[in-house]
């Protein structure tokens, strides 16, 4: 049995827990690539630069998105496929998190009540509201 893309790339996000890494894994994964300043003009770009934000920027009539990580010292690229590519992971990351938080609700609801036997237990009645 083959296992989809999508659900390899929200396991390891899930796995790793820090929202700014989960946007970096999902870059990565979309095809952006990291590169890593090295000189002393590079590193004082990159901390000038909107930090842990898609920016697009255009350069030779062409679109570029940069993602810039001072703390981590990395800078991501990436083109127009590959960003639309980051939006659809982001939005699957997204809602696999809002179907998990509505488990955890459910769950805690579901225990909660059982302490007050339940619906039907000793205290509703006809005229308990």
């Amino acid at each position: 049995m083959k296992t989809p893309l999508s659900l390899l790339i929200l396991s390891a996000i899930l796995l790793t827990g820090c929202a700014s890494q989960s946007k970096v894994t999902l870059l990565s994964a979309a095809g952006f690539r990291t590169v890593v300043p090295n000189t002393p003009s590079q590193i004082s770009q990159l901390k000038s630069m909107p930090q842990r934000k898609v920016i697009p920027v255009v350069k030779k009539g062409k679109t570029v998105f940069l993602y810039a990580d001072a703390a981590n010292n990395s800078l991501l690229i990436g083109n127009q496929k590959q960003y639309q590519q980051f939006q659809q992971y982001n939005l699957q990351y997204k809602i696999q998190q809002d179907k998990e938080a509505a488990a955890a609700l459910n769950a805690d609801a579901n225990a909660e009540w059982g302490a007050w036997g339940g619906l039907d237990g000793p205290f509703w009645g006809p005229c308990f509201y």
